[in-house]
């Protein structure tokens, strides 16, 4: 009897150290609250142009908040026709010419936007893109690559509930033209994103015998409603622009990212040049077969993920862990300088 409470008092001693370690190393990195008269704003247009659409219009924003956006009519202006492809318009009139259309003003809500644009899946995302992030999850590989196969959703769609959920705010490039070798040059759009995790999933699938983010990540990441995305999308003047964009994200309004675009790692054409390298490797979602480069090439209006930093609830010590990461009626609110905001509530 003596040596059992004995091992029992060791397991006890074990579990109470488990918890107590899982809440240390799961502790947030920022110790700040949403500022409530945060308002959101629209980029210097000498600088980027903003976008967004109704079912009616193609807007050229000039201001913004979370309630809605007022802007130039450039379907009023230049006909059903031309504006319904913003890519197709952009590549034939030019940033200034379209910076300089004019047209009837127009308000919308942000309930009534639309995606922006027509978007190519499957998307091309980066992991441990930031140092910080490839240091918290414990990964000295170099950053990967992975297929994210998740549909996009809006930027107040709810977000379904999976045990082990997490969330990574991410910056989203996007190239405006097709991109057939990694030495095109090409400009590129900017859209804010959250690249939604199930980390049981990826821990149950992870091979650590095959390159990193060939397993695991596809069906992690690819699940319907993990990928919300911004109701702006942002066409930059020079393409160093989105360096200086600092992301934030709050859970149930408690600050838990805040990052600058600029710290990534591999740059866009980085990643270009890494995903054209790797296409032809498999990646796996489940025991199913899936590509980087399905199309052989990467189409106008791919979202390529950049990467995300230090912050996620994710530790390899704490996956056992539910009560640490997200719960249903939790509140994720991404934002971005000049990118509009993202509010998903887990359902």
């Amino acid at each position: 009897m003596r040596t059992l409470k004995i091992v029992l008092g060791v397991l006890a001693l074990l579990l109470v150290g488990a918890c107590l370690w899982s809440l240390w190393i799961s502790r947030p990195i920022f110790d700040e609250t949403r500022d409530p008269t945060f308002i959101a704003s629209v980029a210097d247009p000498l600088d980027a142009l903003s976008f967004a659409r109704t079912p009616d219009a193609l807007i050229r924003v000039t201001s913004y908040n979370e309630t809605g956006l007022t802007g130039v009519d450039l379907t009023a202006a230049l006909g059903v026709g031309a504006t319904s492809d913003l890519l197709q318009l952009y590549s034939g009139l030019g940033y200034d010419a379209l910076a300089g259309v004019e047209g009837p003003s127009i308000t919308a809500a942000n309930t009534a936007l639309q995606p922006p644009i027509a978007y190519t899946a499957p998307f091309i995302a980066a992991g441990t893109n930031y140092a910080e992030h490839a240091e918290e999850v414990l990964l000295d590989d170099p950053p990967f690559l992975f297929p994210k196969l998740s549909a996009p959703t809006s930027w107040d769609t709810p977000v379904g509930f999976v045990p082990r959920l997490d969330y990574e705010a991410e910056l989203a490039m996007v190239p405006l033209t097709d991109i057939e070798s990694p030495d095109d040059a090409v400009e590129y759009g900017l859209v804010l994103c959250n690249d939604f995790t199930d980390r049981w999933t990826l821990i149950r699938e992870l091979r650590l015998s095959e390159p990193m983010g060939t397993t695991g990540f596809a069906s992690a990441k690819g699940r319907e409603t993990f990928l919300p995305c911004g109701n702006l999308f942002v066409i930059p003047r020079t393409q160093d622009f989105h360096r200086a964009i600092e992301l934030r994200l709050y859970v149930n309004d408690a600050l838990r990212q805040r990052f600058v675009a600029g710290d990534m790692i591999l740059t866009v054409e980085d990643i270009v040049a890494q995903a054209f390298a790797q296409q032809e490797w498999t990646y796996w979602r489940g025991e199913e077969r899936v590509e980087l480069l399905p199309h052989g090439n990467i189409p106008r209006g791919t979202l390529i993920l950049t990467g995300t930093a230090g912050g996620v609830v994710f530790k390899p010590a704490n996956i056992w862990a539910q009560w640490l990461y997200l719960a249903r009626g939790d509140v994720v609110r991404s934002e971005a300088d000049g990118l509009g905001v993202l509010i998903n509530e887990i359902r």
